[in-house]
């Protein structure tokens, strides 16, 4: 999407400054974003979720490997069905495991957008309201690498987006 953006942007731009001239600005965005107060409580409480899951995956470890100390030290004397049985039940246990594993990391990431997506919301009406005093036609974001060239007439807006937002 946004390289179509650009790839269009490139097409008429040179329709548009023969017309006009076109004011543009950039900005950081993730520069903006780590400075806002309120990442501080998105990182707390991600560190809560992260402990908390990380406790109960260290306690499900700990019974897998006293399950398996408890097999090895016990298999030469169990008949071939139990072992195989045993076997089993630790290959399921393993594979509980793992999938504790991936569900814990799909939610770690879906809470951590959910809480971050209304600070982006926040900064994308700081950029807009910016762009909008200024009179800027376009505002680049310098943090995600689609800035191709600035030109001397660019504006950097990063300083105004942190005081809209009240970050100094």
């Amino acid at each position: 999407m946004t390289k179509k953006l650009l790839l269009v942007l490139a097409l008429v731009m040179p329709f548009i400054l023969s017309a006009q001239e076109v004011k543009m600005g950039y900005v950081n965005s993730q520069e903006v974003l780590m400075l806002m107060p309120e990442l501080s409580d998105v990182e707390k409480q991600m560190a809560d979720f992260n402990e908390k899951n990380q406790k109960y995956l260290q306690d499900m470890q700990k019974e897998i490997e006293d399950k398996m100390a408890k097999f090895e030290k016990e298999k030469d004397t169990m008949t071939d069905a139990i072992r195989k049985v045993q076997e089993e039940d630790l290959q399921l246990l393993y594979q509980r495991y793992q999938t504790a594993q991936q569900t814990i990391y799909q939610e770690y990431q879906q809470q951590q957008q959910k809480l971050i997506q209304p600070l982006q919301e926040k900064l994308q009406k700081a950029i807009e309201s910016v762009g909008k005093k200024q009179g800027l036609y376009f505002v680049f974001d310098m943090a995600s690498g689609a800035l191709l060239y600035k030109c001397d007439k660019a504006v950097d807006v990063t300083p105004a987006v942190k005081k809209e937002l009240g970050i100094l």
